[in-house]
C-alpha cells in the first residue's frame, strides 16, 4: 500500500505540474496514476476477491485442454507437472542404481567391482584403511587423469570407480 501511495503522491505532483507548467506532464502522470491504482487493488484485497468470485476466469490458461501456461507458453509450457516432476525423479533415480561404472556415481552408489578388483587397480591391501587408499587414489589419479601428459580417460574411470568401491 505504501508504494502505491509514493505513486499517488508522484501522480498528484505531475498533474499539478502539467497544470501549472507544461501540459506534457499530463501525460506522464498517466503511467502513474495506472500504476498507482493496480498496485491499490491489488493489497487492497479486491483482486483476490474478484478472482475468488470467478475463478475460471483467471485460469492459468484460457484453452480447452486446461494446461499449464498462458500467452502461448511455447517448449516450457507444462514443465512442472506433478507427472513430468515423478517421471523425472524416476528416471534419475533408475540411473543413479544401474550401470554408471566410473561416471561420477558417487560414494554410496554401485560401482561394479569388487572390493578385491578395487584393491589392485589402486595397488593395496583389500584391508587397508581409508587413509591408505585415500593416498593411493591421489597418486593414482595424478598420472591417469585425462589432463596429465601420459592420462587415459578409462584408466581414470577405473581409478574412480576403484575409489568408490573401497569408500564404501
Amino acid at each position: 500500500m505504501s508504494i502505491a501511495a509514493v505513486f499517488v503522491g508522484i501522480t498528484a505532483l505531475m498533474l499539478i505540474t502539467g497544470v501549472v507548467v507544461n501540459p506534457f506532464f499530463l501525460f506522464v502522470a498517466l503511467p502513474f496514476g495506472g500504476a498507482a491504482y493496480l498496485m491499490w487493488y491489488h493489497a487492497s484485497g479486491k483482486l483476490a476477491e474478484r478472482i475468488r468470485a470467478n475463478p475460471a476466469g483467471y485460469a492459468r490458461s484460457a484453452r480447452s485442454d486446461g494446461g499449464p501456461g498462458g500467452f502461448d507458453a511455447g517448449p516450457f509450457e507444462g514443465r512442472f507437472t506433478r507427472e513430468r516432476v515423478r517421471e523425472n525423479r524416476r528416471r534419475a533415480r533408475g540411473q543413479r542404481t544401474g550401470g554408471r561404472r566410473g561416471r561420477g556415481a558417487g560414494v554410496g552408489q554401485p560401482t561394479g567391482l569388487s572390493k578385491a578388483e578395487a584393491a589392485e587397480v589402486l595397488g593395496v591391501d583389500t584391508g587397508a584403511d581409508a587413509e591408505t587408499i585415500k593416498t593411493a587414489y591421489r597418486e593414482k589419479v595424478k598420472t591417469a587423469h585425462p589432463d596429465a601428459p601420459e592420462g587415459d580417460e578409462e584408466a581414470f574411470k577405473s581409478v574412480k570407480a576403484a575409489y568408490e568401491t573401497l569408500a564404501e
